[in-house]
């Protein structure tokens, strides 16, 4: 039996984004999932426990920052990677190493850079 490829989850409101993001993960042969705002975020991944997520900030319902803590917060889920993926101009320098976030990305995204950040985390498929 063959190993499964690392799962991804994509949470982003933009379908455009989630569209592109969900290609250029499947291209490189890791298995993703999607979601379009936290709510839908946190679900999938109490229930899927993916490998890592790449998480945009701002989105409707439950914004990315909320997630981020409700992430935080839970024992069952707080050791999952996260790189942030954002449009917010000031992404870096909200963000640092304490609160636990592996990477941040402003978009636009570097596709090769995204994806060497990912090969680090959860390995090669």
């Amino acid at each position: 039996m063959s190993e499964r490829s690392p799962l991804i989850l994509v949470v982003e409101d933009d379908p455009s984004v989630q569209s592109m993001l969900g290609l250029l993960l499947g291209g490189e042969g890791y298995d993703v999932i999607t979601a379009g705002d936290g709510l839908e975020g946190l679900v999938k991944l109490d229930l899927q426990h993916p490998s890592l997520v790449l998480l945009d900030l701002m989105m409707p319902n439950v914004s990315g920052d909320r997630m981020l803590e409700e992430i935080r917060d839970d024992p069952r889920l707080s050791n999952v990677p996260i790189l942030i993926v954002s449009g917010r101009h000031d992404v870096h320098d909200t963000f640092d190493p304490v609160v636990g976030v592996e990477n941040v990305f402003a978009k636009p995204l570097e596709p090769a850079k995204l994806l060497a950040r990912i090969a680090e985390i959860v390995g090669k498929v």
